[in-house]
């Protein structure tokens, strides 16, 4: 299992409980506290985390994401723009 996958089995839960605080902390610390062996795809964990959030329709949290999306690179910001019209989708749905 990759790394990218490990993080997002720790963080749906949070996701899927609505707690936005523990994700805030959560996200944080594999952000800023640990040391990762190898560069982490931060762009696939937002990717997956957002439309989680979508699913669970946890708008709260889409919102707290939208904060995280302008730290990316433009160009890694242009290719996930086409989630966010499916993630309103399964919010609205």
């Amino acid at each position: 299992m990759k790394i990218e996958d490990q993080i997002l089995f720790e963080i749906k839960p949070y996701i899927a409980a609505g707690n936005l605080e523990g994700l805030q902390e959560l996200w944080n610390r594999y952000q800023h506290e640990i040391e990762w062996e190898h560069p982490i795809a931060w762009d696939y964990i937002f990717q997956k985390s957002y439309l989680h959030a979508a699913l669970k329709k946890k708008k709260d949290i889409c919102t707290w994401l939208d904060t995280l999306f302008v730290t990316f690179d433009p160009i890694i910001q242009m290719a996930m723009r086409q989630m966010f019209a499916y993630a309103r989708y399964l919010l609205a749905k």
